[in-house]
């Protein structure tokens, strides 16, 4: 969690890396391991080493970075070609106006050119925007004047992955809608977000709650990346240095609320406590399924009615795993 002068120092080891992903492949083969942060070339050989571990064990890797080191064309082509030897499969070059004030868009544009050829599966341009960014898709295709295909449709629409180049990989952008959480709430305007046309949109279960469960920098497994988890009642699950993994995810299995959130979602999750205390204040409208979730989770005062109603929670959850055959 190298990402300010203000968080630095948090970072995981290559053997806590290893003893975690080592255990939960073990209960449930993983399709991919991601590598975000901070910036995770930070961890030099540790992530170099953790890569080639994990690509032993027949899982993909993706490193989500922002390439600062990309300074030439150069240095750009070796360190890629650095992480591909040591099996990288995917990465994504971050690039929107809240790194771009701190990376230049050149270091950007050298890390996508040099990766072109070197036979990776995947090389993405992951891009947040919102209503009145600078940096937009428009903008970055302009700069490295490529026409690319991209992940969303303006209303926020997963659309099909693009087909590979002739070399193999797939080159695209990623153009993701920016969310209102963490630190963005003092600095972002509510104007810039784009919101759903219908919250209704958002009346859905969790797909990432365990399903894409995170370790976080201190080594704790956490329900997901979406936002700060860690130290959370709700979405940490304890730490892996002193637990297996395998144990944790075992444990937030059976889990009331995130049972809930997966099976129902934040929009039920919210309408719940409200019913029981209408006096907890809820926004209007919210951007994101991970907005209900942090407004949620992060306030005392939701997760004493959670604590007081579980049980009633645990029987909607037991009918619904009954009813699926999911036990």
């Amino acid at each position: 969690m190298n990402s300010s002068p203000e968080r630095k120092g948090e970072r995981l080891s290559f053997e806590q890396i290893k003893d975690a992903v080592t255990s939960l492949h073990s209960l449930n083969p993983l399709q991919v391991v991601i590598f975000a942060g901070g910036e995770p070339t930070l961890l030099s050989e540790d992530l170099l080493e953790s890569v080639a571990y994990i690509d032993s064990l027949g899982i993909a890797t993706r490193i989500v970075t922002n390439a600062s080191w990309a300074i030439t064309p150069e240095k750009a082509r070796s360190m890629l070609i650095s992480l591909r030897e040591a099996g990288l499969r995917e990465i994504n070059f971050s690039v929107d106006d809240y790194h771009l004030p701190f990376i230049s868009f050149e270091k950007v544009k050298n890390a996508w050119f040099a990766s072109k050829g070197l036979g990776f599966q995947s090389v993405v341009l992951a891009n947040c925007w919102g209503h009145r960014s600078t940096i937009t898709p428009q903008y970055i295709m302009d700069r490295l004047g490529e026409k690319l295909p991209q992940r969303f449709d303006d209303d926020g629409y997963s659309l099909p992955i693009a087909p590979p180049y002739s070399d193999g990989t797939v080159y695209m952008l990623s153009n993701s809608k920016i969310q209102n959480l963490g630190r963005s709430h003092e600095e972002l305007d509510r104007a810039d977000i784009p919101y759903p046309d219908s919250q209704e949109e958002l009346n859905v279960g969790c797909p990432w709650a365990v399903k894409s469960a995170a370790l976080s920098p201190k080594g704790h497994l956490v329900a997901c990346c979406g936002m700060e988890a860690e130290n959370n009642e709700v979405l940490d699950f304890g730490d892996a240095s002193t637990t297996p993994a395998s144990d944790l995810v075992k444990f937030a299995d059976n889990q009331v609320v995130i049972n809930v959130v997966s099976f129902f979602g934040l929009i039920y999750l919210k309408n719940f406590i409200q019913e029981r205390n209408p006096d907890i204040p809820f926004l209007k409208k919210y951007a994101s399924v991970c907005e209900i979730c942090e407004h949620i989770v992060t306030r005392p005062e939701c997760i004493e009615v959670l604590r007081k109603n579980s049980g009633k929670l645990a029987a909607s959850v037991l009918a619904v795993r009954e009813a699926t055959g999911d036990k």
